[in-house]
């Protein structure tokens, strides 16, 4: 068998042919291979778009973060997509302008932009935003005409906006071109937030509150929009409360989700509610420390802390502050009238304002508020209600006009108003004074002083200006006065409080001196109301005031009538004062004369017979009845005061019409009667809250009476009685320690109370010259010597000094 014979399988296979190749179907290779790159390809791009996606859905949310995230999205992304450089370029623009966010990191990602120029007009937006970053904006200007892709049209209507907001540009257009980019982008946040200042400014702030509303609905997670609502309710004055609580939840977050920008306006915002909380230490600190990341075009956020200065009455930093915002007139005119009214400068501030344009509404705002400070209600009330319709929804000025019902209109629903202000807004402004002066006003029952006197002090705890708070104060314990042993001495301190804190408006001095005067401190208020003449802005009745301590001292000396008594009664006819208080002081003066009788006598029953319940002319009436001689014609118009009530009013205030009856019979020698008059007087007056020194003087008038006649006991009840309603008042224990010593049963108790007088006043020259005689009836001739030189030192009457001298010669020897 050779070879050629073996199946073909089993030749040897060198000897067997060689396979024909192997047939590649390169065709479908070819096709294969691009299917698998067109498939790649299309992966690429489809993740590429879902990055592109998903980066403008971060930038219409327009937060911080989201920004950031976009940036992100965008470096992930292939450098050879088209104008990926100049997208990442816009994003990092737009958050250093509108965050002041890494202005380096929009500079250099410009700059890696700039190969894609030719082709990428939104690189053009971003110049115009890094521009604005950079203050510069008049280069940002430029950008508002750049044209837009839909990546950059939403960071193009914001820019515009902020813009015209900076007084580069027209509010309307841009608020038409914000209008239409909303329209054309739903989503897009930031032109809303430009949107919400354009109403602002434009004096629509019920359109600037809607829209910012809108857009927390469009944005519920942007931070920058809590951080303009804070700032907007604030600019407002509206529902402090929750500013604050607001402000503190931003300022507690990550500074790196919020951005220095919104920060400031969120401390600015919290600032603004320490300030009308009463804390303006605390808020003009939080003030300053956000300033510096306040950009010049942010002009909302600069003129918050520019008012909050204002209002925390820091009149010299908001003047610092004015000059550096450059403030354009009428608005710098009104900002310096602000500052006297900040400063307490009430009359300077209304003077300022008489040259502002009266139909500004800030002017109105300014104006109410001061003549409510003044207390001049009737006229504050057509401001307030002006301010109330151009700046509705401002707080203080709806107490402005809750204060203006308490004394001008229904006193229970003012109280119920200023009850539910206080109640809803915890932060505002005046609410508690309004409060406290509603429960004054309700009258004098003890809860309602007490409900007064709890608001009020609430009211010097939480206002940053408390003057008028702790004169009212002051009032509400000059009123429980003869109820409560401290009430003299604490009312006496909120007076001086008041005085000092009010320094700029002298109606808080003024109060201080009637006080001074009705505690019988007549040397002390005489020194102050002449100081207070001199002043622009002082009530008509300061002058007729001055005159009559003036002439009431005269009386007690001896001494002639003051020179200036005629000056001081014309300063009160220029300035306008009631022409039957005029009628009054000219008849004290013409009694202190002994001229002019029959005028006055002329003058006062003409007065009576239109007003026969004035106490005080039927008073003077009488007295200038007795001065002619005709006791029997003044007893007479004494007594008919008995039945002449007050309009509205079923009884007599008889106190003082018993004192002048009682004068009247010492003068007709009718001794007893004179001492019953009086002291029926003094009960009376006790329950009518007359002033300390009438009440002093109706007891002292009584018990000279009562002690010349040895009826001790009499005089011992009524000075006991008075040392319970004035237990801090030196003459008070004067007078206790002369009816003890003049009855002299008791040295040692004598000896306590002229002791207790020397001691609420050592300077008390009567108690001094009694202590002498108290220690010279003991033997205690040493004391007696000494309390007599003392008493010799003060004494500036001649007739008493020689009786002082005479006693001592009699019983302490030469």
């Amino acid at each position: 068998m050779n070879s050629r014979d073996l199946p073909a399988p089993a030749r040897p296979r060198l000897l067997q042919p060689p396979p024909p190749p192997p047939r590649i179907p390169w065709l479908w290779v070819i096709v294969f291979a691009i299917g698998l790159g067109v498939g790649a390809r299309w992966y690429v791009d489809r993740g590429q778009a879902a990055s592109l996606d998903a980066a403008q859905v971060l930038i219409a949310r327009g937060g911080l973060t989201d920004l950031h995230a976009a940036v992100d999205n965008f470096l992930n992304m292939s450098s050879r997509t088209p104008c990926i450089r100049t997208a990442e370029a816009l994003v990092r623009a737009q958050a250093a302008a509108e965050y002041d966010d890494d202005r380096e990191g929009a500079r250099a990602a410009i700059g890696r932009a700039e190969p894609e120029r030719a082709l990428c007009s939104d690189l053009a937006i971003a110049d115009g935003l890094l521009a604005l970053a950079d203050g510069d904006l008049d280069a940002a200007g430029a950008a508002v005409t750049a044209p837009t892709t839909s990546l950059s049209r939403p960071g193009r209507a914001w820019l515009q906006g902020t813009l015209a907001l900076a007084g580069r540009g027209e509010q309307a257009a841009a608020i038409a071109e914000i209008e239409a980019t909303i329209a054309a982008q739903p989503a897009a946040i930031a032109p809303r937030r430009a949107l919400v200042w354009l109403y602002f400014e434009a004096g629509e702030f019920g359109g600037a509150l809607q829209t910012l509303a809108r857009a927390r609905t469009a944005g519920l997670a942007h931070l920058g929009l809590a951080a303009d609502e804070a700032l907007l309710h604030a600019l407002l004055r509206r529902e402090l409360s929750g500013v604050a609580d607001l402000a503190d939840q931003l300022l507690a977050l990550d500074p790196a989700a919020l951005g220095p920008r919104d920060l400031a306006h969120a401390a600015l915002a919290r600032a603004l509610v320490h300030v009308h909380g009463g804390e303006p230490a605390a808020g003009l600190g939080r003030a300053a420390a956000a300033w510096p990341s306040l950009a010049p075009w942010d002009a909302h956020a600069r003129r918050l802390a520019l008012e909050l200065s204002l209002e925390a009455g820091d009149a010299e930093r908001a003047r610092e502050l004015l000059a550096q915002l450059g403030v354009p007139e009428p608005e710098a005119s009104i900002v310096r009238a602000w500052s006297l009214l900040a400063e307490g400068d009430v009359m300077a501030s209304l003077v300022a304002l008489s040259a502002c344009p009266q139909d500004h509404p800030r002017v109105a705002y300014l104006q109410g508020l001061a003549l409510v400070e003044q207390r001049r209600f009737p006229e504050a009330e057509p401001w307030l209600e002006r301010a109330d319709r151009m700046l509705p929804g401002r707080v203080e000025v709806e107490v402005a006009r809750a204060r203006v019902t308490v004394h001008t209109g229904d006193v229970a629903t003012a109280q119920r108003k200023l009850e539910g202000i206080a109640a809803a807004e915890h932060y505002a402004p005046r609410a508690y004074t309004g409060l406290g002066e509603a429960y004054l006003s309700l009258g004098a029952d003890s809860k309602d002083l007490r409900a007064a006197q709890r608001a009020l002090t609430r009211a010097v705890e939480k206002e940053p200006r408390p003057a008028e708070a702790m004169l009212l104060l002051g009032e509400v314990w000059q009123r429980r006065r003869l109820k409560v042993p401290e009430a003299e001495r604490n009312a006496l301190a909120w007076y001086e409080q008041a005085a000092a804190a009010g320094l700029r408006l002298p109606r808080y001095r003024e109060a201080l001196a009637r006080y001074l005067g009705d505690l019988g401190e007549g040397a002390r208020a005489e020194a102050m109301l002449r100081e207070l003449s001199q002043e622009p802005g002082i009530d008509p009745t300061t002058p007729l005031d001055l005159l009559a301590l003036a002439l009431a001292r005269a009386d007690a000396q001896g001494a002639a009538v003051p020179a200036e008594a005629d000056e001081w009664l014309a300063a009160a006819v220029k300035l306008g004062a009631d022409a039957d208080a005029l009628t009054r002081a000219r008849a004290r003066l013409n009694l202190a004369r002994g001229t002019g009788l029959a005028r006055s006598a002329s003058d006062l029953e003409k007065l009576l017979r239109r007003k026969p319940y004035d106490i005080d002319a039927r008073i003077l009436a009488a007295r200038v009845l007795v001065a002619q001689r005709d006791l029997e014609a003044a007893e007479t118009l004494v007594r008919q005061g008995f039945y002449a009530a007050e309009p509205g009013r079923d009884e007599v205030a008889t106190g003082r019409l018993f004192i002048a009856w009682g004068e009247i019979a010492i003068k007709q020698r009718k001794r007893k009667q004179a001492a019953l008059h009086a002291r029926a007087g003094f009960h009376r007056m006790l329950g009518e809250q007359r002033p300390t020194i009438e009440l002093l003087a109706a007891v002292e008038f009584a018990t000279d009476i009562f002690l010349r006649t040895e009826q001790h006991k009499i005089a011992l009840g009524m000075t006991r009685q008075l040392t319970e309603a004035l237990p801090f008042h030196g003459d008070a224990w004067r007078l206790h320690a002369r009816a003890l010593y003049d009855e002299g049963e008791n040295p040692k108790s004598a000896t306590r109370a002229v002791l207790k007088a020397l001691e609420l006043d050592p300077d008390n020259v009567r108690a001094l010259e009694l202590r002498a005689h108290v220690a010279a009836r003991a033997g205690d001739r040493t004391t007696a010597r000494e309390a007599l030189a003392r008493a010799l030192e003060l004494e500036t009457r001649e007739p008493d000094r020689q009786r002082m001298r005479e006693f001592h010669r009699r019983h302490l020897g030469e």
